[in-house]
């Protein structure tokens, strides 16, 4: 595993020694893991929720443009639904095999 000095301010330093102390962590080096693995999962949410709003500015110009399906029947909506969640799973199919 490669090894990394950081220098850290004050602050953080008392606040690792903090974590260490309460037993919370076993050292330094899980509590700095743990943030850093919470850095990257708020991250990947972040990524996710630009999609969304993507996704969602795209559908919103659609209705405007009058491109809409009026639903017939409950079915028609489950099928609708289907459809468009296997177009969604494919997009993120895709995105994955890019990103």
């Amino acid at each position: 595993m490669p090894t990394r000095n950081v220098d850290l301010p004050e602050h953080f330093d008392r606040f690792i020694e903090s974590g260490v102390s309460s037993g919370r962590f076993s050292d330094a080096n899980q509590m700095v893991r743990e943030g850093l693995r919470l850095l990257e999962e708020q991250q990947e949410e972040q990524s996710k929720l630009e999609w969304l709003r993507a996704a969602a500015k795209e559908e919103f110009d659609a209705l405007d443009r009058g491109d809409y399906v009026v639903l017939e029947s409950p079915e028609h909506a489950a099928g609708l639904v289907t459809a468009l969640h296997d177009k969604v799973m494919a997009r993120l199919a895709a995105e994955r095999k890019l990103g």
